[in-house]
């Protein structure tokens, strides 16, 4: 069952996270490097220039 979009919880542009993420606006998938400390700054989209990324899976 898909997740309710009130429930998804969105990142913007200079957070630092882990794992993998998509644009809120046009979907691109973007994942944290493994190799140093694993962290990711999330930038604009580079496809649409959004500034909004949900979690993928859990």
């Amino acid at each position: 069952m898909p997740q309710d979009p009130a429930q998804v919880e969105t990142f913007t542009v200079g957070d630092e996270v882990t794992g993998s993420f998509r644009c809120a606006e046009c979907d691109l998938l973007v994942t944290s490097p493994t190799e140093n400390d694993g962290v990711l700054v999330l930038p604009a989209c580079p496809l649409c220039h959004s500034e909004s990324w949900r979690r993928v899976g859990a």
